[in-house]
C-alpha cells in the first residue's frame, strides 16, 4: 500500500488509521467482516430525522457537491453528504445505476458508521475528522471490498462535526495511488463547503478574508474571522485556525490589534471606502498577509403577522424571533448567536441593558427558541413590587401563612413557572432576604412557600435582567457575591437604541406594527422626520421610540409623518442636542440656548487625554469615558479633533 501524506499533527499515516478502524471494528463492535446483507438504507420516514437538523447546511453544500460531481462523473463516482453519524442526507449519481448504488448502499438514506460497516471512509471520518481514502480490501466488510471511498469532514468553526463529503465509486483501478487525485478533489471541496456554511453562520456580523497571497485575495479564500461591532473576534474557520497554530477557544474573544496590530476602527473605514487589500502582519509569527473586511449584511425584513419582535421588527407566523432581534446590529447578532449556544443547558443568563431596551422581550424570544417553548414565561419585574410583597409573589404561599392570605394559598412565580422560564427584571433591586432565598431555589432546585413545611421541586430556566452595575452593588453590601456568580452564567448587554447599526430598520418596523394596530396601513415618513428620528439619542430607547410612533400616528391622521407630527418634547430634545447647521438640514429653527458657563473646553481635553492614553483607539477610549464609541465620534466631529493618522 503506498504511504499517503501526513494527516495529522501526531503523523497518523493512512495506513495507520486504517488500521486503528479495524481493531475497532473487532474488538469494539464485535463486527463480522463476512457478513452477509447490503448496508443498510434507511426509508424515507426513518431520514427525515437525520435530513432536518441539516438543512442549513445542505443549502450551501449542494453547489459544491454538483461542481465534484460534474468533475468526476465519468470516472463512475457518486457524490453523498452524510451527517455526523454517518447517515446520507443527500447524494448525487448517475441515474442509470441507480439500483446498482443502492444494493450497495451508496444512496440517500444509506448507512455508513464505523459501528454498522466497520472500516469505511465515512465511518473513519466520523471518528477522526480527518481526510482520508479506504481503497478495496481496506474496507472491513468483505462486501464492500470492490469500493474505492474517498471522504473529508465538514467542521463547524467550533471543530464540531458537521457532516462527511463522499466520493466514491463501484469499481476503480487496484492501485491506490489513482485516488490521490479524487481525495485532493473532495478536500477542496469540502473546504470550499465549510467557508460557505462560515459565511453564512456570520452573515451578520464582520467578516474579514485573510490570504497569504494578495493577488489571491478574492479569488480565493484561506483564512475567515469573524468580527463583533467593536472589533473582537467571534470565530475563525478551521483553516485560519490551522495556519496560525491558534484553537477556537483561544481566538474568541481576542480583539484584531491583539492578532494583527491593527484596529477595528481601520478595518471598517477600509470596508467602506471599498479600497485595495489591507497588508497586515500576525504578530505572533510575524508572518505578512493581506486582510479584505466585509461589513454586516442587512436581513430581509420579515412580513408582519401575529406579534411584535422584541426590539421593533415584526415576527411572522414561524419566524425566528431571536433572528428578527438581531436586525443589521452586529452587537445584537452576537448576543442572539451565543444565546443560542447556551439555551437548554443550564446555564443561567443575565441581561445588562438600559430601561427600554428589550430585556423581556430578548428573554421571551429565547424561551420561544428553547426546549421550554411549550411551558410558562413567567416574569417578574423585582422593582415594581412593594418589598412587603415579593416573598409571596416569589415563592407562593399556603392557607393561613399570613394574615389576608387567600383561604386556598397561591402559587408564587417560581412554581407557575415549573417546566419553563423564569425572568427576573431588575434584579439588582431585589431586597438581600429574598436573594438568600433565591440562592438557595437555584442551588437545590426546590422552593419551600410561605407556611408549607415541604418543599416542592422546581425545574426551570432563570434569566435575570438589570440596569445596574451588579458588582458595585456587590461592593455596597447591597447584592450577595455568591449569588451574581450564581446568576452570572452567561452575561449580555443590549446596546441602547442610538447606539444600533439598524435603527432606521427599526423605526420603519415600529412604524409598521403600530398602524397595523390601528387596523391600517403604515403611511411615508418624511426625510426631514426620519433624519430627527435617526438624529435623537432616544433615552428611552424601544419604548420611546413605540411611544413616539403612536403619538405621530395619531396626529397625522394617515397622512405622511412630517416634523410637525413628531411629539413636542422629542422635538424639543432633539432641537437641544444638535448643532445649527443640522437643525437647519432637518427643517428645525435653531434654539438659541442661554448663556451659560463655557465647558467646552475641558471636555475636549478630557476627550483628548482620553484618546491619547488609548493611542487613538476610539473603541478603547469610549470604554474609559463610560460612553459608546458613536458619542466619541461625535464630541471628536464637535471639538474638531482629529486623530494623527488623519491630519494633511
Amino acid at each position: 500500500m503506498a504511504r499517503p501524506e501526513t494527516l495529522s499533527s501526531d503523523s497518523a499515516s493512512a495506513e495507520t488509521l486504517i488500521a486503528r478502524s479495524w481493531q475497532r471494528s473487532v474488538e469494539t463492535y464485535r463486527l463480522d467482516p463476512g457478513r452477509d446483507g447490503a448496508p443498510r438504507v434507511l426509508p424515507a420516514s426513518a431520514l427525515r430525522e437525520h435530513r432536518v437538523p441539516m438543512e442549513p447546511l445542505l443549502a450551501v453544500a449542494r453547489s459544491g457537491m454538483e461542481t465534484l460531481f460534474q468533475q468526476i462523473r465519468d470516472a463512475g463516482y457518486v457524490v453523498l453528504l452524510t451527517d455526523a453519524k454517518g447517515v446520507s442526507v443527500d447524494f448525487i449519481s448517475n441515474p442509470v445505476i441507480d439500483r446498482e448504488l443502492k444494493r450497495a448502499g451508496l444512496y440517500v438514506g444509506g448507512c455508513w458508521s464505523e459501528e454498522m460497516e466497520g472500516t469505511c471512509a465515512v465511518g473513519l471520518c466520523t471518528i477522526d475528522k480527518l481526510p482520508i481514502t479506504v481503497h478495496h480490501g481496506e474496507h472491513f466488510r468483505a462486501l464492500n471490498s470492490a469500493l474505492t471511498c474517498s471522504a473529508a469532514p465538514l467542521l463547524a468553526p467550533d471543530g464540531r462535526l458537521l457532516g462527511v463529503l463522499d466520493a466514491s465509486a463501484l469499481s476503480s483501478p487496484d492501485d491506490k495511488r489513482s485516488q490521490y487525485l479524487v481525495l485532493q478533489m473532495v478536500r477542496h471541496t469540502a473546504r470550499m463547503i465549510e467557508n460557505a456554511n462560515f459565511l453564512r453562520l456570520f452573515e451578520q456580523q464582520w467578516v474579514l478574508r485573510v490570504n497569504a497571497r494578495r493577488e489571491f485575495l478574492e479569488v480565493v479564500t484561506e483564512g475567515l474571522l469573524a468580527i463583533d461591532g467593536d472589533g473582537h473576534i467571534i470565530a475563525a474557520n478551521q483553516r485560519f485556525l490551522h495556519d496560525t497554530g491558534c484553537t477556537a477557544e483561544s481566538l474568541a474573544g481576542r480583539s484584531l490589534e491583539e492578532i494583527f496590530g491593527v484596529r477595528f476602527d481601520d478595518i471598517a473605514a477600509h470596508a467602506v471606502r471599498g479600497a485595495e487589500p489591507l497588508a497586515l502582519r500576525l504578530l505572533h509569527s510575524g508572518s505578512r498577509c493581506f486582510g479584505m473586511p466585509r461589513a454586516p449584511r442587512r436581513l430581509a425584513q420579515p412580513k408582519l403577522a401575529r406579534r411584535e419582535g422584541p426590539a421593533g421588527p415584526a415576527v411572522g407566523a414561524g419566524y425566528d424571533m431571536l433572528t428578527a432581534l438581531a436586525g443589521a446590529d452586529p452587537r445584537m447578532a452576537a448576543n442572539v448567536q451565543q444565546a443560542r449556544r447556551v439555551v437548554d443547558k443550564g446555564i443561567t443568563l443575565l441581561l445588562h441593558g438600559e430601561s427600554g431596551t428589550g430585556k423581556e422581550a430578548f428573554a421571551k424570544a429565547l424561551h420561544n427558541a428553547s426546549a421550554r417553548a411549550a411551558a410558562p414565561f413567567v416574569a417578574l419585574n423585582c422593582a415594581a413590587i412593594p418589598e412587603s410583597l415579593i416573598e409571596s409573589e416569589l415563592f407562593g404561599y399556603r392557607d393561613g401563612a399570613f394574615t389576608g392570605a387567600r383561604a386556598k394559598g397561591a402559587r408564587g412565580k417560581i412554581t407557575q413557572a415549573d417546566g419553563g422560564t423564569l425572568f427576573l427584571d431588575e434584579i439588582g433591586d431585589m431586597p438581600l432576604v429574598m436573594q438568600t432565598r433565591l440562592l438557595r431555589v437555584l442551588a437545590e432546585r426546590e422552593v419551600l412557600p410561605l407556611g408549607a413545611e415541604q418543599p416542592v421541586p422546581v425545574d426551570l430556566q432563570v434569566i435575570c435582567a438589570t440596569h445596574r452595575d451588579l458588582m458595585e452593588l456587590v461592593q455596597a453590601g447591597q447584592f450577595r457575591l455568591d449569588l451574581y456568580y450564581r446568576l452570572n452564567g452567561l452575561a449580555l448587554i443590549l446596546p441602547a437604541l442610538r447606539d444600533r447599526l439598524d435603527k432606521a430598520d427599526l423605526i420603519e418596523a415600529v412604524l409598521r406594527e403600530e398602524a397595523r394596530s390601528l387596523g391600517r396601513n403604515a403611511p411615508h415618513i418624511a426625510a426631514n422626520a426620519m433624519g430627527a428620528l435617526l438624529s435623537h439619542v432616544w433615552p428611552g430607547n424601544i419604548r420611546e421610540l413605540k411611544s413616539a410612533v403612536r403619538a405621530a400616528l395619531a396626529l397625522s391622521d394617515g397622512d405622511a409623518i412630517g416634523l410637525e407630527h413628531l411629539p413636542a418634547g422629542l422635538v424639543g430634545a432633539i432641537q437641544h442636542a444638535l448643532p445649527p447647521p443640522r437643525l437647519s438640514s432637518l427643517g428645525f429653527e435653531a434654539v438659541t440656548p442661554a448663556p451659560t458657563v463655557d465647558s467646552a473646553e475641558p471636555d475636549r481635553e478630557a476627550l483628548l487625554d482620553a484618546l491619547r492614553q488609548h493611542r487613538w483607539n476610539v473603541s478603547q477610549a469610549a470604554r474609559s469615558l463610560r460612553t459608546c464609541r458613536a458619542t466619541v465620534y461625535r464630541r471628536m466631529q464637535r471639538f474638531g479633533v482629529v486623530p494623527p493618522n488623519r491630519r494633511e
